[in-house]
């Protein structure tokens, strides 16, 4: 009677077997599916209010000041001018490693107009490297997705070739020396003759 018994539970081993296979491959699956890398983010060393903001304009992406049906977005604007003024250096140092093109922009545009940051020509050598996330940038009806580099050196270091030139005097310096410029114009140039 005892081995009768043993024999009837070894043999729902190979009947759950391939049930428990298949539901932990269909488990596994499912999380994977919907992963997104900024959920393993290092939010270590960023304050709770900086990281809140960051949330909320991660998905705004950039405007030239009107959304669509000609929607003021002069609020997300602001919001992104929050967060570039009040982190210190390091937050946004942190933000230029984030999976998302408008928070690693955030983060590179913050830096470039922080006085006391020194490192500037190297953040922006590093954003022509920067390819994996792009920003969507939008003007009024239109829209439209640009590498974070080219939306830094149009529209903030508006040292693009795309562009009329403007007038010296509109240019703002940054800090940066004609060596400098002359390095990240070049970076820049061969980043897009290598397109």
């Amino acid at each position: 009677m005892t081995k009768r018994r043993n024999d009837h539970k070894r043999s729902r081993f190979p009947i759950l077997f391939p049930i428990l296979t298949i539901l932990g491959i269909g488990i596994f699956a499912v999380l994977t599916s919907g992963f997104d890398k900024s959920w393993l983010h290092n939010w270590n060393d960023v304050s709770k209010s900086i990281k809140d903001s960051v949330l909320v304009a991660k998905n705004i992406g950039y405007t030239g000041g009107t959304g669509p049906n000609g929607r003021s977005m002069e609020k997300y604007a602001q919001t992104r001018l929050w967060i570039m003024n009040s982190a210190t250096n390091s937050e946004l140092l942190n933000l230029t490693k984030y999976p998302n093109g408008t928070v690693k922009a955030i983060g590179y545009e913050g830096l470039i107009k922080k006085i006391d940051f020194n490192e500037k020509t190297n953040l922006i050598l590093k954003s022509i490297e920067d390819k994996e996330f792009k920003i969507f940038y939008s003007m009024g009806c239109e829209g439209f997705e640009i590498e974070i580099s080219e939306y830094l050196m149009r529209f903030i270091l508006t040292d693009d070739n795309h562009l009329p030139p403007i007038e010296p005097e509109l240019k703002i310096d940054y800090g940066l020396s004609r060596d400098d410029k002359v390095k990240i114009m070049t970076a820049y140039l061969d980043r897009n003759n290598k397109k």
